[in-house]
């Protein structure tokens, strides 16, 4: 029962809005999946529902292609433009029937290896870059000593790369005992395209490395593919 409660938790939050990503905040679940399909089906089913189409924030689903000794096979990531519109679609959606029966359904299917919470801080690229609708994504998970002076120095080494993929640069506020303090998310249109455009081969890594390299530990690493995104109306 514990189990169903947190996926219906961590599912009471859907559907896809463009973003202000000066306020995003966002939520993570990692998922064993036994029958991708039926995961498909069942966030489908409940998108469609009323209380899906009422809500404004985003989910979008992706399967692990490398990620270590990590059990989990999928990740599901849930953003709002802001904390208050997270409350808002939080308020919608409490005792929803249909987030009660996605989660009974989602159990037959997937089981939740971990949850997390964040915040967006600053992005760089363009979405104009990605034109595969499933593209890829390098995550890179990071301690931080000095988050004001690690986010001017990422910020102007993405400035000098504005036509590499799309890059997000995340604060991780709750996690448990990970730790990981922030997260870079590198989206390219395949895993070949992010192999090429490593950080380390772009304008500007020399001195960029030099000046951070006191301010962050990376902790690891994982890519993964876009299966699914799905959107408010």
């Amino acid at each position: 029962m514990k189990k169903i409660i947190r996926i219906v938790v961590g599912f009471a939050l859907t559907t896809f809005v463009q973003l202000s990503f000066g306020q995003a905040v966002f939520q993570t679940i990692e998922l064993a999946v036994s029958n991708p399909a039926a995961v498909v089906a069942a966030m489908d089913k409940f998108a469609a529902s009323s209380t899906g189409r009422s809500v404004s924030n985003s989910v979008t689903l992706y399967r692990y292609v490398a990620n270590g000794e990590n059990e989990a096979t999928h990740l599901i990531n849930i953003v709002h433009s802001s904390p208050d519109e997270m409350d808002a679609n939080g308020t919608k959606l409490q005792g929803s029937q249909d987030v009660a029966a996605m989660g009974l359904e989602m159990i037959q299917a997937a089981r939740i290896v971990s949850t997390s919470v964040g915040q967006i801080l600053l992005s760089g690229g363009s979405a104009a870059n990605i034109t595969n609708e499933n593209p890829a994504v390098m995550l890179y998970f990071m301690s931080v000593s000095d988050p004001a002076a690690y986010a001017r120095e990422f910020s102007s080494f993405l400035s000098q790369n504005a036509g590499v993929g799309q890059t997000f640069l995340s604060s991780s506020l709750a996690d448990g005992d990970n730790p990981t303090t922030h997260i870079v998310f590198n989206r390219g249109n395949s895993l070949g395209e992010l192999i090429k455009n490593q950080p380390q081969s772009q304008d500007g890594w020399d001195a960029y490395s030099s000046r951070v390299a006191g301010l962050r530990t990376i902790e690891g690493t994982a890519m993964l593919r876009h299966v699914k995104t799905w959107a408010s109306q």
